[in-house]
């Protein structure tokens, strides 16, 4: 058992370092959809527009200080009968959690839809740069990015029914 553990410790130390892992980028599923219904109730007859945060698609780069996670973020929206106009936005946001899902980092931003004439959808790519520091040989694998719709409070409680 010890020549054993042996060989494989002498294995290990030629080799190069495993690869560290990317930390994970993902849309919160309750807040992957935005509806605007302005100061209406929530009708189809009153959306102003909708949005939707489609996927995320990306990479991660290593250093001594951390690592760096650039990735794009996927969006469309749709009119409503009642938008105003060609133009919608929508408030999201980029956070970053830990292992103990505690919110370390988050950005406020906005998802600004222009509709062509002919069109009543429209799509949003928005490319994120994001830097977590890290200590020399930590992993970032229990570090998940996130990614929502900053709903008003009537919005979140529309998700819960």
């Amino acid at each position: 058992m010890l020549l054993a553990s042996f060989a494989l410790t002498a294995c290990a130390t030629g080799a190069e370092k495993p690869k560290r892992i990317c930390p994970q980028v993902a849309i919160v599923r309750a807040l992957e959809k935005a509806a605007d219904f302005g100061q209406e109730a929530a009708d189809p007859a009153n959306l102003v527009s909708v949005a939707v945060m489609q996927k995320v698609e990306g990479t991660c780069d290593y250093s001594d200080k951390g690592v760096t996670v650039d990735f794009t973020l996927k969006m469309f929206a749709q009119k409503g009968p009642r938008l105003g106009g060609d133009r919608a936005s929508f408030p999201f946001f980029a956070s970053i959690v830990d292992a103990a899902d505690k919110v370390k980092a988050k950005e406020l931003m906005t998802a600004e839809f222009t509709f062509s004439s002919d069109k009543n959808v429209a799509e949003y790519n928005q490319p994120l740069r994001i830097f977590i520091p890290l200590a020399v040989d930590e992993d970032a694998s229990t570090i998940r990015v996130l990614t929502g719709f900053q709903l008003t409070e009537a919005q979140l409680k529309a998700v819960g029914k």
